[in-house]
């Protein structure tokens, strides 16, 4: 369970790193779709797939938040370099 929290973090990061939110949708119900067998082999119950699916895409969601944050970071770090305001030095 831990691996899979913290793949899923993991990914929502590279992804909030170049995409936009919306690409969350269709890679949460992929997310859901590849769940449904691994939690027969595993043999976990319904309930129990259902709960590890939901706080996947909770984490998922968080590395996304947490990617696009860096990416301001790095722009706004970026900007500052290039566009740096003139020194004012008295005379």
């Amino acid at each position: 369970m831990t691996e899979l929290l913290i793949f899923s973090f993991l990914v929502g990061a590279v992804l909030g790193q170049r995409f936009r939110v919306l690409v969350l949708l269709p890679l949460t119900f992929v997310m859901l779709l590849a769940a449904i067998p691994v939690g027969w082999m595993a043999n976990l119950s319904f309930l129990e797939g259902l709960k590890d699916v939901v706080l996947a895409a909770i984490v998922l969601q968080a590395g996304y938040l947490f990617g696009s944050a860096a990416r301001l970071v790095i722009a706004g770090s970026r900007a500052a370099r290039v566009f740096a305001r003139p020194v004012k030095s008295a005379r």
